[in-house]
């Protein structure tokens, strides 16, 4: 089992060519999939910013839209993350925190395509960077 966070998600469903297919490539090697239970509004409003800032199409974006619920993930609560998450919150941002607490607490890996977020999560948990 491994964390998918909303980036490497994002990178898989939007986007055509090696890019999605690198994500779909790193996802692919494992196929149990966890992330916090937030992950799929996380998910819908990376796409729609890329729809809306024009590096996706309306179409591409829509069609990434309706495979998000299509994803089989194990969505965790957040209540059982918090002590973790607050414990990081000098170093990660509150959504990413929910991510790096699930993999920290599960000793599993956190697979995301956000560099800044896998050079800070690499003192928590095992990471994979997509890029």
């Amino acid at each position: 089992m491994i964390v998918v966070d909303a980036s490497a998600l994002t990178e898989m469903l939007a986007f055509a060519g090696e890019r999605g297919e690198a994500a779909a490539r790193a996802l692919g090697r494992d196929v149990e999939w966890c992330a916090p239970a937030h992950w799929s509004a996380e998910v819908f409003s990376a796409i729609r910013g890329l729809t809306l800032g024009g590096q996706l199409s309306d179409a591409a974006g829509r069609q990434a839209v309706a495979r998000i619920p299509r994803l089989t993930i194990d969505g965790v609560g957040l209540e059982g993350l918090m002590g973790q998450m607050w414990a990081l919150r000098p170093e990660i941002s509150g959504y990413d925190s929910a991510y790096v607490a699930l993999a920290r607490l599960r000793c599993l890996t956190l697979v995301t395509a956000d560099g800044r977020l896998a050079r800070a999560a690499v003192r928590h948990c095992r990471v994979e960077a997509l890029h």
